[in-house]
């Protein structure tokens, strides 16, 4: 399993103290913690890391390319906007299933492992700052932002472009609809006709981003005219074939069929699975809203075994939400009852249940510690930032209450 250790870098001191200090990258991971105590922190060394696995593994990039004349820091981390977080004992440790690296006071250690089983992933990167791609009018000519928002607008207007038919956002039967025509895009719903994104409320503006890319990528994966060896540029292409030609020499004895190294190479140049991230995923939702795009992500990394799902919040509902899909994971384990499972279903789609073991939930504290939100038993623990700002405000109108009869 790939993992991850940070310590002193930007507001992450200690990191995780537990396991010798690896965090693992699970299928679902979610961090919570306040403002400015290093949950993008963590989920951008990890988006920036697997990037790197993927770019060196696809010979996009060498080795040179990342360890020679502090590249790591001032181009590949200037991507994240996290250049500025070194600190003279800043420590990183990345075990991927390709890449081994290490940044230690300065000194890269990095090492690949070229028997490794690995497959590409489709890594995707959305920003809290997503929503702000929603006011704009006219997405094509938009210049001059930071490169991780660029690369989501640049997703985003590959999504619109191939957009055949509205598609749902996962609120309220609200559609998504972009004009290729006019390059304009809207929102439809029940109750009301064609309204302009741009003037849609902040959390539609928020949603459509973010669900638009999700939708596309997943389509891009699982579409096999367009995720194909056809479509690789040339320089791919050239080493699609050395693959190919390697493959046949060491695959004399296994003796697989022509189909089993097909398969086996598509694994090697095209991406195969998600890995997606996105910061804030209730940014401006209600309740109701959160659960349903949070079932709808669940849903969609469960549709391979190895998607992932990287989320930040600060949101309890979400922790909550999280909590009833793991322990409705728990429970469709212990029957083969059509009835109970439907009514399992009722509460959790089936499709959005989640496997504790393979889940990850984390709180960082003013502190710089990432400390493990997951009891025992499988599920959230209830002493956590979010629950306890809950309980506050109920013990403040407590005292209140016990001031008012005072008064009396």
């Amino acid at each position: 399993m790939t993992s991850i250790k940070i310590k002193h870098f930007g507001p992450i001191v200690e990191g995780y103290t537990e396991n010798d200090g690896f965090i693992n990258i699970d299928k679902v991971m979610i961090f919570i913690g306040g403002q400015g105590s290093g949950k993008s922190t963590v989920v951008k060394l990890i988006s920036t890391l697997s990037w790197l696995e993927k770019a060196l593994f696809k010979e996009a990039i060498s080795i040179k390319d990342v360890i020679e004349n502090g590249a790591f820091k001032d181009v590949w981390c200037e991507y994240q906007s996290i250049q500025n977080y070194f600190k003279k004992d800043s420590f990183i440790e990345y075990k991927g299933l390709f890449l081994y690296f290490r940044y230690d006071s300065g000194k890269i250690t990095l090492k690949l492992d070229e028997n490794a089983s690995y497959s590409l992933p489709k890594i995707t990167y959305i920003p809290a700052e997503r929503n702000f791609l929603s006011v704009l009018e006219d997405l094509e000519n938009v210049k001059g932002l930071p490169k991780s928002l660029q690369w989501t607008l640049d997703e985003y207007i590959r999504a619109c472009r191939s957009q055949k038919s509205p598609i749902p956002i996962g609120i309220n039967e609200i559609l998504f609809e972009y004009d290729r025509d006019k390059k304009e895009t809207f929102i439809k719903g029940k109750n009301f006709d064609a309204l302009r994104l741009s003037e849609a409320s902040s959390g539609i503006q928020s949603v459509v981003p973010m669900i638009n890319v999700m939708y596309y990528l997943e389509f891009f994966i699982n579409n096999k005219k367009i995720n194909s060896i056809e479509n690789l540029s040339f320089s791919e292409r050239e080493r699609y074939e050395k693959l190919e030609e390697l493959l046949l020499i060491k695959d004399k004895k296994n003796k697989n069929s022509k189909e089993g190294l097909f398969e086996i190479l598509k694994g090697k140049v095209l991406p195969q699975h998600l890995f997606t991230i996105v910061e804030e995923i209730e940014q401006n939702l209600f309740p109701e809203s959160q659960r349903e795009i949070l079932i709808n992500a669940l849903n969609r990394v469960n549709n391979k075994l190895e998607n992932h799902l990287i989320l930040t919040t600060h949101s309890p509902y979400i922790i909550a939400y999280t909590t009833l899909a793991m322990k409705a994971y728990n429970v469709k384990k212990l029957t083969d009852n059509e009835s109970i499972l439907k009514k399992i279903d009722n509460v959790i789609p089936l499709t959005s249940t989640i496997d504790s073991s393979q889940t990850g939930v984390y709180q960082i504290n003013d502190e710089g510690q990432i400390i493990s939100l997951i009891s025992k038993s499988g599920l959230i623990l209830d002493n956590n930032y979010l629950n306890n700002s809950l309980e506050d405000t109920n013990e403040l109108f407590n005292e209140l209450l016990d001031l008012e009869d005072l008064c009396k």
